[in-house]
């Protein structure tokens, strides 16, 4: 047995040690890289659903939890999947009033000044509907399954409520506005609009109902 001089380590110890932790930071890499496979579903089906943010909080979760045991991950995968189907709107996250109070901030930007009724046209970018043009009259356009919707979906459309939502006027500036459909009404950014809370649109704006295969843009008439 060969002895080291006192405050000289082993080397062969400090192998064994650094060969230790580097077997288990490839397990731990492992189990986070399975979680976050299974993590996948979740995040696909939600953004299949037009429910983005519930899939990105699923996939996560199922990542860091691969961590824990390699079960959790699966468990977890369930309960978004059930999540993604049974809400009728995806999360919503909003910051606090003591968050905004501090130095926190959130960036808009203000709609340009919107011509009169009738000078703009809405397109369908995407879906059923593609390449059809329906101009924005006084009296607004209604979206849905339903005969009496200006812009109408084939009854087999998935996602789409018979009364989807609708753009209305006010005064000059047209609003997009959810009548509480099942799967919801989302600008492009992935936001989801509440039922019945107006949102303006602009020239160049893009909306779609339910999941992104069905895109509508704003445009010039």
């Amino acid at each position: 047995m060969t002895d080291f001089p006192k405050g000289k380590e082993n080397p062969t110890k400090r192998e064994g040690e650094d060969a230790i932790m580097g077997d288990l930071l490839v397990v731990y890499l492992t189990f986070l890289l399975a979680g976050a496979l299974i993590g996948l579903v979740p995040f696909l089906v939600g953004r299949f659903m037009g429910k983005p943010v519930l899939g990105q909080l699923g996939l996560l979760c199922c990542a860091l939890s691969g961590l824990f045991h390699i079960s959790l991950p699966v468990l977890l995968a369930l309960v978004f999947l059930g999540w993604i189907f049974l809400s009728k709107h995806d999360l919503v996250i909003r910051k606090s009033p003591a968050a905004q109070s501090g130095g926190s901030y959130q960036t808009t930007y203000a709609p340009t000044p919107q011509p009169q009724a009738g000078s703009l046209r809405l397109t369908c970018l995407t879906g059923p509907l593609r390449g059809r043009s329906y101009p924005i009259g006084p009296k607004g356009l209604m979206f849905g399954r339903d005969n009496d919707c200006a812009v109408c979906f084939p009854g087999e459309t998935p996602g789409i409520s018979r009364h989807h939502c609708a753009i209305r006027w006010q005064g000059n500036t047209p609003v997009l506005v959810d009548l509480n459909s099942t799967y919801g009404t989302f600008l492009s950014g992935g936001r989801q609009l509440p039922p019945n809370n107006p949102a303006a649109l602009a020239v160049g704006t893009r909306f779609y109902l339910a999941n992104t295969g069905v895109m509508f843009q704003i445009e010039l008439g």
